[in-house]
């Protein structure tokens, strides 16, 4: 019965409950999207409380909800009462503070406002990208989930196997340049499948299916070693506990913490350049 505890267990409810959010959308991917959202922001206070800060956990849980729900409901949203919500978030946190009466007040602020623009801000995207699926056709969503399994299940069996050179000793001294490689070129073959299968839909070009590769190759690893370098800073070793043997949310998400704005940057800014 070993095999339906712990990491086990996660894996056989987790994998298929994420794959099964995907292909509902809309609301459900949503929702989800933000549930992780809050958990792995809470991580992230965490950590900065280990460090001595005090973040308003709050209002960093209500500004979350207030992007997610712009990243759904984008267009009905105008960019002035986007920036009005940003510009109440700052004025309330640094009034909030200034009336509580704690130490460290930059710390403070400053923690709270890195939480949510880390966070929610660019884990947020994701929602964005899977209404744009809805809306256009594509599947990109599915393949960026996947190209990020397919990342870091390379990069580890290769850099187990083969890695001596390390790639950045001072904050993940695991992680070799064979690994990243190998990575890398997983995230690729999976796009190149998506693409040669037509699974992206009629939206994205050849073009476009390696840059999406190369996004998540490249920023997906980045997240990784951005999450370690804030872990190795506060002396912790997983962000939480809540998913048994894969420490917490936001060591789950951190790839794509990384990868999906940069490729809702590509989607909505850059592609047709």
């Amino acid at each position: 019965m070993s095999m339906f505890k712990g990491r086990n267990l996660i894996n056989a409810l987790g994998i298929p409950g994420w794959l099964f959010l995907i292909w509902k959308g809309d609301l459900y991917y949503s929702v989800f999207i933000l549930v992780c959202i809050a958990f792995a922001l809470g991580e992230f206070y965490s950590i900065m409380e280990k460090k001595g800060a005090r973040p308003l956990r709050w209002m960093g849980m209500c500004s979350a909800v207030f992007i997610a729900d712009y990243y759904y409901v984008q267009p009905d949203i105008t960019p002035h009462q986007m920036m009005g919500g940003i510009i109440l978030i700052i004025l309330l946190t640094v009034i909030w503070e200034l009336f509580s009466g704690k130490g460290n007040s930059g710390q403070n602020i400053s923690a709270t406002m890195a939480g949510i623009l880390i966070v929610p801000v660019l884990l947020g995207t994701a929602i964005d990208i899977r209404q744009f699926d809805m809306v256009m056709g594509t599947q990109l969503t599915l393949a960026t989930v996947l190209s990020v399994w397919a990342c870091d299940s390379a990069a580890f069996i290769f850099g187990t196997k083969f890695g001596t050179a390390k790639i950045f000793p001072r904050v993940s001294p695991k992680k070799s340049w064979v690994g990243s490689i190998a990575g890398m070129i997983a995230s690729l073959g999976v796009f190149h499948l998506f693409y040669h299968q037509g699974w992206l839909g009629d939206y994205f070009s050849v073009r476009d299916a390696v840059v999406f590769g190369v996004i998540t190759g490249v920023f997906g690893q980045i997240g990784d070693f951005a999450e370690s370098l804030l872990k190795r800073d506060a002396d912790v070793k997983d962000s939480g506990t809540l998913l048994q043997g894969h420490g917490g949310v936001l060591d789950r998400f951190d790839s794509l913490i990384f990868a999906t704005p940069v490729t809702y940057l590509y989607v909505h800014f850059l592609m047709h350049f």
